[in-house]
């Protein structure tokens, strides 16, 4: 049940990128997580940056400093969102379109991935979703 909105947030996201939204990949709330935490989260692109509260630049580096025993707030925002069942290690593959459990699934020519390439973002996102509705 929890996947469900993840799984409908990375198709919207994806949607999104397809349709032209807003994309940076350097910046907090236009990147591939930012996007997807936007859709997922139900926030706007300022409160999305309030929620990080801009002390590191990469959502990568908030995932790598992850830590659910230290209860502050960025760990409160990992831990919301591994309720909406994205991990931190999910995170760190959704920034750099890495986790070879989804890039395996395209054909051998389509696994490289750009991973600040908005149709790229997008493809992956929906091949996640996908995985997501499988084992769902």
């Amino acid at each position: 049940m929890k996947n469900n909105r993840l799984i409908k947030a990375l198709r919207k996201t994806a949607n999104d990128l397809d349709n032209g939204c807003e994309y940076e990949w350097g910046h907090m709330a236009r990147c591939n997580a930012g996007c997807l935490v936007q859709n997922l989260m139900d926030k706007s692109q300022s409160e999305v940056v309030e929620m990080v509260n801009g002390h590191l630049d990469e959502w990568t580096e908030y995932a790598d400093a992850y830590c659910k025993g230290t209860h502050k707030f960025i760990d409160d925002l990992f831990q919301e969102l591994e309720e909406y069942g994205l991990s931190h290690q999910d995170v760190l593959h959704l920034e750099n379109l890495s986790d070879p459990k989804i890039t395996d699934t395209f054909p051998l020519e389509s696994r490289y991935m750009e991973r600040n390439n908005p149709t790229h973002v997008s493809r992956y996102m929906r091949r996640f979703a996908d995985q997501l509705e499988t084992v769902s």
